[in-house]
């Protein structure tokens, strides 16, 4: 892989950032998802979920005189919120998070291959899904997250438009014809971002996992993609899987949130 840069790590970033802005502001807007824009970037809020970090957060980030109309922002909604800080961002913005009470929640690595891996198939069976499997494809992806049974049918509503959005490829993985994991690929432009990929909680430690990171580099290739990168907890077995089928972590970034520790 070509050595990490600024600009790598920027584009890696954006593709990310589009990919959360298609999610939770998709046709229809589902689930009401307000949205601030500002010069280098964008702040989802969704006032029915407030306690969800990826409905909450603040991408691109980088000028600390942005941040009063960014709180405004939450504060009008009484609500908390995430913001990204990857490590391009000046000194500056992460000084005004801690004077307004931020702290760092986690760590996240940003994975990318230039040019693209070329992977094996796992054990799973992997498929592009249209229509006609939305519900199986989501009710998979959202088991394998750990959403309760209870909360499927709302997630369907939500979720209803994830074949309409043209940069977007869904992937189901089945084992002996049965569904095991799923996961999406975004695409924006040249570069694609493996997103969102779960695995039932049965299926896990067989493969599942790699077998979808493998369909999504091939898809990626057929898409002429030049870049392919993804994202993972600090140290998770996502993190894992994606450096065994050849990317390479580009940066690591902090995520800070004003919500309470514990």
């Amino acid at each position: 892989m070509a050595a990490t840069t600024i600009e790598l790590s920027r584009r890696v970033e954006n593709a990310a950032a589009q990919y959360r802005l298609d999610r939770y502001s998709g046709p229809g807007n589902p689930i009401g998802t307000e949205i601030l824009r500002f010069a280098t970037g964008f702040a989802t809020k969704v006032t029915r979920a407030p306690q969800i970090p990826l409905m909450n957060t603040v991408y691109g980030l980088e000028d600390a005189d942005q941040l009063p109309d960014v709180l405004a922002f939450y504060a009008a909604t009484e609500q908390r919120c995430w913001v990204d800080v990857p490590p391009y961002v000046p000194i500056a913005v992460t000084d005004a998070l801690a004077r307004n009470g931020f702290r760092v929640e986690l760590y996240s690595a940003v994975m990318v291959a230039e040019p693209l891996p070329s992977v094996r198939p796992g054990e799973a069976a992997v498929e592009e899904v249209a229509a006609a499997e939305l519900d199986v494809f989501l009710d998979t992806m959202n088991v394998g997250f750990d959403t309760p049974a209870a909360g499927l049918p709302a997630l369907r509503r939500n979720q209803s438009f994830w074949c309409n959005v043209p940069q977007w490829h869904l992937f189901l993985a089945r084992v002996g014809g049965t569904p095991a994991g799923a996961a999406v690929l975004s695409v924006h432009d040249d570069v694609g971002y493996l997103a969102a990929g779960s695995v039932l909680p049965q299926f896990r430690g067989r493969g599942i996992h790699a077998a979808l990171i493998a369909a999504r580099l091939a898809k990626a290739a057929a898409r002429q993609c030049k870049i392919v990168c993804g994202a993972a907890a600090w140290g998770s077995q996502s993190q894992r899987n994606q450096q065994r089928a050849g990317l390479a972590i580009a940066h690591v970034k902090s995520v800070w949130t004003n919500r309470p520790a514990g």
